[in-house]
């Protein structure tokens, strides 16, 4: 990955916005391994990183949208790697362009997006064809896809944190989460 800045970057750094990278998740809620996998794809693309919560969309998520934009926000506040954190809006197809296309309506400059093994393939190709391709409505000739998520077994997981709110075990699940998602453990009882 080359992160030196070529003219044409500083000739339009005014007028492209902040340089970001992005991760994409369901964040269900934040764990330990998210904020690993957000911290990489910050290191790797040199940039700060804007976590994008997608919701699913077989089955609502029991963690409504104004708990998740609490926590997402909490997270975003703990860590200076974090530009900010988005709730990606209902109705707009969970697309890594139309993702790109938010944050520069926003005005940032997205570089990247960080994933996990299983989403590199899908994402490189939507990269190449929608992003990179010459006659692509985005233009940002350098946009890369890095795999960042490395899982270790044993580790972090969504499914673990919520088996121990379910078990009302507070002390494994403050082991698994960020101190900024500590405060909400009493709350996502309620849902989970």
């Amino acid at each position: 990955m080359n992160n030196l800045l070529t003219y044409e970057d500083f000739l339009f750094e005014d007028v492209r916005g902040n340089k970001v990278c992005i991760f994409p998740g369901r964040f269900q809620p934040f764990h330990l391994g998210h904020i690993a996998a957000l911290e990489r794809t910050s290191k790797v693309f040199g940039a700060k990183v804007i976590p994008i919560q997608i919701l699913s969309k077989s089955n609502k998520s029991p963690i409504p949208d104004s708990v998740l934009i609490k926590m997402g926000n909490a997270v975003a506040k703990e860590f200076h790697f974090i530009e900010k954190y988005i709730l990606y809006p209902q109705g707009l197809i969970t697309f890594i362009p139309e993702m790109v296309k938010l944050l520069q309506e926003q005005g940032y400059y997205p570089i990247g997006v960080g994933c996990g093994s299983d989403r590199q393939k899908d994402y490189e190709r939507q990269v190449a064809k929608y992003i990179l391709a010459p006659d692509s409505e985005i233009q940002i000739p350098q946009f890369e896809v890095a795999m960042v998520d490395e899982r270790t077994e044993g580790g972090p997981s969504g499914t673990k944190v919520r088996e121990a709110i379910q078990a009302d075990d507070e002390e494994k699940f403050k082991d698994l989460t960020p101190k900024s998602i500590h405060s909400f453990y009493k709350e996502l009882k309620k849902y989970i």
